[in-house]
């Protein structure tokens, strides 16, 4: 899982502050619990939902 990290933080350019760094860690173990994905697939998906926890997509509410 430390190299997912490596490879999502390097691809996303800067350091993550606490808060995003547990999100993410949550967010790969669960999908990589659920068995779904490559270590590659994991850091794609990772550094999506980094992106969108930055900047949200207003179109979804999350309702």
């Amino acid at each position: 899982m430390t190299d997912v990290l490596t490879a999502i933080v390097r691809a996303y350019g800067r350091d993550l502050d606490h808060e995003s760094s547990l999100k993410i860690r949550r967010y790969i173990s669960t999908l990589s619990s659920a068995g779904k994905a490559d270590s590659r697939e994991l850091a794609e998906y990772g550094l999506a939902y980094l992106r969108e926890l930055e900047s949200p997509d207003r179109r979804y509410s999350g309702c």
